[in-house]
């Protein structure tokens, strides 16, 4: 998925009042998150800029920062496979 399907998904979920998001990964792995923010990426294009083209490539799109258990992630925005919004129980 990219950025902007990522935010409008988010966008999307917060309207609908989603208690929590399973995030399903590339490499078949599940993310149950109670919590959510997208990370701003002005901070990577600068670096990005200044290394040029590198393994870090993907990363420009950023990243999605989520807490599932009372730990935190990070996790690459080009890594999401697909969001499902899980409802209030």
């Amino acid at each position: 998925m990219t950025r902007k399907e990522i935010e409008l998904a988010l966008k999307q979920m917060d309207d609908r009042g989603a208690y929590s998001l399973r995030l399903f990964l590339d490499n078949r792995t599940t993310v149950l998150a109670h919590q959510w923010y997208l990370e701003d990426t002005g901070e990577m294009e600068g670096e990005e800029g200044e290394e040029g083209e590198g393994p870090e490539e993907g990363m420009e799109e950023g990243l999605l920062r989520v807490v599932t258990r009372g730990r935190q992630a990070l996790i690459a925005i080009s890594r999401i496979v697909l969001i499902e919004m899980v409802p209030p129980p």
